[in-house]
């Protein structure tokens, strides 16, 4: 349209003073005017109101299409609520609904209700169908395609409505599709006019634009799990199922940290397996390797705090970490450990000290200096050392490293 079409404006009407008042005032505006009959006037008018309502409806299914992109990190309750809330809005319908759907089972999933349904129709909490049971407004799903009654009462494959439902006038569904498998509906109802193509874009574009969401969700969820996963079995020793050295040292730069900060003591408890190798040699390494779950797991039940960690720190030495442990503290959690060892009743005939599988055990406690260096490392060969004088003084026993006393 050039600059002379957009200035050109048609007057028409019965009154010609009143028209030939306007003429004058839009010409002095650079308006040029011509004479028309009211019925072409009304007619242009009605057709530039039509223009600029569809105009308006775009904006508004534009905008909520970039309302319903911004809300991904809501919930897919949150977001199928929104979705439907915008479907009915924005198709002029007063009711609507969205449905998960299991379409290998025959089934839904999931219920979502536009906020007019949930108002006024009693029906919804009563919702329990399979896709074979339900009626007229399941049909997109086992047609697979977008299904348009703008004549519900005279449909005749409508099966009736349930008890406290809404009356229906005109209904409209669509499928949510994804490797040719239904994923969900969506439909509204109740529109003063009938339904039309646009409708049906604008349904189908928020409900597949929701289950794109829902499934970038999914897969980012998945994808969490499976790393922490990964990194939960990459700090995990696979035979014992406590940590394995590599999350010791991690947890132990971590914790030295945090005591330095708080001023708290750490406590280590540095176990050994007395006389494994005759263990092995008369019993065999699986009877080994058994023996070494049945210790890991006796260690973890001593150490049960949050921030207490056990782990296997080579062969048949294991390392207990005791977080806010003075050494009177970690040598009484030794002792209870030694015993309970002991308790399990291992046979082992190989052994020097006991006829059954014995720990000894070596403690060590100190308090990290917020300017001090992370010297952990120095606090694990104490506790060594003081596994090494449990060694000395007999075996079956434990050690604290300031006193190097046996116990």
């Amino acid at each position: 349209m050039d600059s002379g079409d957009r200035n050109r404006v048609r007057l028409g009407g019965d009154d010609d003073d009143t028209l030939a008042r306007a003429a004058r005032l839009l010409q002095q505006h650079g308006f040029v005017v011509e004479r028309g009959d009211g019925a072409a006037l009304a007619a242009e008018t009605g057709r530039r109101r039509a223009a600029e309502a569809a105009f308006r409806l775009n904006e508004e299914r534009l905008d909520a299409l970039l309302a319903l992109s911004e809300r991904h990190h809501a919930s897919v309750e949150e977001l199928a609520q929104f979705a439907i809330d915008e479907g009915v809005r924005l198709t002029r319908s007063t009711i609507g609904y969205l449905h998960f759907v299991n379409d290998a089972q025959d089934g839904f999933l999931h219920y979502f209700w536009s906020r007019g349904s949930r108002e006024t129709c009693a029906a919804v909490e009563l919702m329990d169908y399979t896709v074979c049971t339900a009626g007229i407004w399941a049909d997109a799903l086992r047609l697979r395609r977008p299904v348009v009654h703008n004549d519900y009462p005279n449909e005749p494959t409508r099966r009736g409505l349930p008890e406290g439902h809404h009356p229906l006038s005109r209904h409209m569904s669509i499928p949510v599709l994804r490797d040719d498998k239904v994923v969900a509906i969506c439909g509204v109802a109740n529109k003063p006019a009938p339904y039309d193509a646009a409708d049906l874009r604008q349904l189908r574009l928020l409900a597949n634009r929701l289950w794109s969401i829902v499934e970038s969700q999914r897969t980012t969820a998945a994808l969490e799990a499976a790393n922490a996963e990964l990194s939960r079995v990459a700090g995990i020793d696979a035979l014992t199922g406590v940590a394995n050295r590599r999350a010791l040292e991690t947890f132990l730069e971590r914790q030295w940290k945090i005591a330095a900060r708080e001023g708290w003591p750490i406590s280590l408890l540095m176990l050994d397996i007395d006389c494994f190798k005759a263990f092995n040699d008369t019993y065999g390494h699986q009877a080994g390797d058994a023996a070494l779950k049945a210790v890991g797991a006796a260690a973890s039940e001593v150490a049960r705090r949050p921030n207490d960690l056990v782990a296997r720190y080579g062969g048949e030495e294991f390392l207990v970490v005791l977080t806010r442990a003075q050494e009177d503290d970690a040598m009484a959690i030794a002792c209870g450990l030694v015993e309970r060892v002991r308790a399990l009743g291992l046979v082992h005939g190989g052994s020097a000290c006991a006829p059954v599988v014995t720990v000894s055990i070596g403690a060590a406690s100190h308090v990290p200096q917020p300017d001090g260096p992370a010297d952990w490392p120095a606090l694990v060969a104490a506790a060594d050392a003081a596994l090494y004088a449990a060694k000395q003084g007999g075996r079956n026993r434990a050690c604290a490293a300031s006193s190097r006393a046996a116990a």
